[in-house]
């Protein structure tokens, strides 16, 4: 009976090559912690290829292959892997240590049976063997899509004869960051959910202040501010409902803001003959020339993240404090 050959396709795509460097000597240096160190940092890989939109392929032992079908995803996942590990290295002794070297390359592939073959994947390949560990190599192909999206230096290593390759092809080196964010936040807090977001709150209440204290406003009341301009006429306890303040603090702030001629009562009553408020011109043309501002800070301390990574967080924060918040709602009737 004639089994059916396996059907072979052929696509382009941007090609992932990873190696760990030295394995074979940590195994025989103990086999045990070896391979557990791998385990942990291949966690690490297999999660940012999936976070960045490819799909591993070929693993083999220490090394993995894998696809995307954008090369600036590809590049950014390569430099992500490599700080995230050496973060996570940061714990180990340096002789202990799993390091990887990653090349990319764009060019054809052949599928099969959800293996990846080809001479796209054999230049990959090569990138890999000269990216020193801990950085990653790009082939000229790959560094036409990534110089100006990824904010990175490149060094030019010039075109590299490889054996079975009859052209040369150019090389490319990238190492990410030399100041892992271990260095920064120590384990303890980086492992911890309460540290991680009592340092967040101070990033973020800083930035805050950078554009209130100049106009004499306290951290909170910029947001005062912008919930009555796109919700003008509502009462404190709305108000205080949509900043997500005590109704007392609102109060505070409201006055201190009509002290300054920023904020006014607006014709009419609310739910209960409530007072209603809005901003005055001059409230108007204050959070005009804040907002552009707002946005820079914004873009300051989220510099770090990628689009889908900022919307991702405020996904993320959003669900965290609407559980927390409806929860003590719930326990404070």
């Amino acid at each position: 009976m004639n089994k059916t050959q396996p059907v072979i396709q052929r696509h382009l795509a941007a090609i992932f090559c990873a190696d760990a460097a030295g394995y074979a000597r940590l195994m025989s240096i103990d086999e045990s912690s070896a391979l557990s160190l791998l385990n942990s940092r291949r966690e690490i890989i297999d999660r940012l290829i999936t976070r960045y939109g490819g799909r591993t392929a070929n693993t083999a032992g220490d090394s993995i292959v894998a696809e995307f079908p954008s090369c600036i995803n590809a590049v950014r996942c390569a430099l992500d892997v490599q700080e995230q590990i050496a973060d996570a290295n940061e714990d180990i002794s340096r002789e202990r240590r799993v390091i990887f070297r990653i090349g990319v390359h764009v060019g054809e592939i052949m599928t099969r049976n959800g293996d990846l073959f080809g001479d796209g994947v054999n230049i990959a390949a090569r990138m890999e063997k000269l990216a020193p560990p801990g950085c990653v190599a790009v082939s000229e192909a790959a560094f036409q899509y990534a110089c100006k999206a990824v904010s990175v230096t490149f060094d030019d290593l010039g075109p590299q004869l490889f054996k079975n390759l009859s052209t040369p092809v150019r090389a490319y080196i990238a190492c990410p960051s030399i100041n892992p964010l271990s260095r920064a936040i120590p384990s303890v807090h980086r492992q911890s959910e309460f540290n991680l977001v009592r340092r967040f709150h101070r990033v973020l209440t800083a930035a805050v202040r950078k554009i209130a204290t100049p106009e004499g406003l306290t951290a909170v009341e910029p947001t005062v501010l912008a919930s009555l301009h796109d919700a003008p006429a509502i009462d404190e306890q709305r108000l205080a409902d949509r900043i997500g303040a005590d109704l007392a603090h609102v109060q505070r702030m409201v006055k201190h803001l009509q002290s300054r001629g920023l904020v006014g009562r607006a014709d009419g009553f609310g739910s209960n003959r409530r007072r209603l408020f809005s901003l005055t011109p001059e409230g108007h043309e204050l959070f005009s020339q804040l907002y552009p501002a707002v946005l820079s800070v914004r873009d300051e301390v989220m510099a770090s993240l990628s689009q889908a990574e900022r919307e991702t967080l405020l996904s993320l924060v959003a669900r965290v404090v609407a559980a927390n918040e409806h929860g003590n709602s719930r326990y404070s009737r």
